[in-house]
């Protein structure tokens, strides 16, 4: 059985990971801007920062699809 989540906190899910992962990205490269060089966590940080916001950006794009089409379907039925 599937755990209730409020709508507000399913809306902010996936621009979370989106403004998170951007804020990874952005701190990893001025955190290696600042050092001179990159290392391997930097690196790792980095990346998994941008995966984060491109799997917010996927999710919040998979969402305005379905719901277009959700829409669309309920005005041609009727």
């Amino acid at each position: 059985m599937r755990t209730w989540k409020s709508n507000v906190m399913y809306e902010a899910k996936p621009r979370l990971l989106a403004v998170g992962g951007v804020c990874l990205v952005l701190g990893a490269t001025a955190w290696s801007l600042a050092e001179g060089y990159w290392t391997i966590w930097r690196s790792m940080a980095c990346l998994g920062g941008a995966g984060l916001a491109i799997a917010g950006g996927a999710i919040l794009q998979l969402r305005q699809n379905y719901r277009a089409r959700s829409k669309w379907r309920r005005e041609t039925r009727s």
